[in-house]
């Protein structure tokens, strides 16, 4: 039994949980041979599940970074929408104050002076 221990810790490669487990299905009887088949697809099978892990958590960061950047995206957007807004409210302020200044200084109110003083 000690040898075929050795054995199997050698072909698991320190790797002590998957070690202690298939130490437990030797302990039970299961027979050697057949406890080194598994050691491939048990290894296989974990790298699968930290490859599958690995890819679930890049795809949180992914989506996190995209959340992020579309907000940042809709704030510029909102941020440059309130820009033309002033600038139009700009202008249509200053067309008034022309038109006003037009008016007080227009043909009709240089009538308006001459015929009625203040």
């Amino acid at each position: 039994m000690g040898n075929a221990l050795e054995q199997l810790k050698n072909e698991t490669k320190d790797d002590v949980k998957l070690y202690g487990c298939i130490k437990e299905l030797y302990e039970q009887g299961v027979p050697f041979e057949e406890l080194k088949g598994l050691i491939p697809d048990i290894k296989r099978t974990r790298e699968q599940l930290q490859m599958k892990r690995i890819l679930e958590n890049n795809n949180e960061i992914l989506m996190s970074m995209f959340t992020r950047e579309m907000s940042f995206l809709l704030d510029a957007k909102e941020r440059q929408e309130e820009e033309q807004f002033k600038k139009l409210d700009q202008l249509i302020r200053q067309q008034q104050s022309f038109r006003k200044s037009a008016a007080s200084s227009g043909p009709v109110e240089k009538l308006k002076r001459l015929f009625l003083p203040a």
